[in-house]
């Protein structure tokens, strides 16, 4: 995915022509909805494990991951640039939780129970640059370069006191979009794009038997196909 928008963008850039025009359609202030396909990756997860008094346990490496359809809620403002080009400065947010189906957890060393967990996303929110080549006065391609932050929580679905915790991790988000006006400032779009994250370490206690605690440090990612319509003010 990440491969894709780089050449997209490259595609983007080098289409730049000798015909100009002042391009003032999409020059202003945006609001905008959009929904579509969306994927969550919870990769490289290890599971520690440790009773009050014993040694850590590590579990045998697994992944999740949750497709459903987002709802994407856009505010920003495009600035005209000489001749076709704009930048745009926007920010986003994702309004629902994407939940993945439930991986299992197993420590070899000491048992050959599972332990299921899942991870729900929520939280999304995303501040960005978007440069942009206008292909008409209604039409606008672009690209979206910037920082995304979401919430992420682990939570055991099938035995014991059920041990939760949630963390706030940082990234960024690569896009590439279209725009094209609909009518007077109302316009549609398409988008794609990929959200990469850094590792955050979450620990959470349990009170059955013992009691202790879990621990995870999985590898985040996720990518989206989005559409949707705007309005310029």
């Amino acid at each position: 995915m990440k491969k894709i928008l780089i050449i997209g963008a490259g595609l983007l850039l080098s289409t730049a022509s000798a015909t100009t025009f002042a391009q003032t359609t999409f020059a202003g202030f945006y609001g905008q909805v959009s929904t579509g396909y969306e994927k969550n990756n919870v990769n490289s997860a290890k599971m520690t494990g440790t009773d009050y008094g014993s040694t850590p346990n590590t579990s045998s490496e697994t992944s999740a991951s949750s497709s459903g359809a987002p709802l994407v809620l856009g505010l920003g403002y495009t600035f005209k640039l000489q001749e076709k080009f704009t930048l745009g400065l926007g920010v986003d947010y994702s309004a629902l939780t994407q939940t993945t189906s439930a991986t299992g957890f197993s420590y070899p060393s000491i048992s050959s129970a599972t332990y299921n967990y899942d991870f729900a996303i929520s939280n999304r929110f995303n501040i960005f640059v978007a440069p942009g080549y206008a292909i008409d006065e209604n039409k606008l391609a672009y690209i979206k370069l910037g920082y995304s932050n979401q919430n992420i929580q682990y939570s055991q679905t099938n035995c014991c006191s059920t041990p939760s915790e949630k963390a706030n991790v940082s990234g960024y988000v690569l896009g590439l979009g279209y725009k094209q006006i609909i009518q007077n400032g109302l316009y549609g779009f398409i988008e794609a794009n990929y959200y990469g994250y850094a590792n955050t370490t979450m620990k959470a206690t349990y009170t059955d038997g013992p009691g202790g605690t879990t621990q995870v440090s999985p590898d985040l990612s996720a990518y989206n196909v989005l559409v949707g319509i705007g309005y310029r003010f």
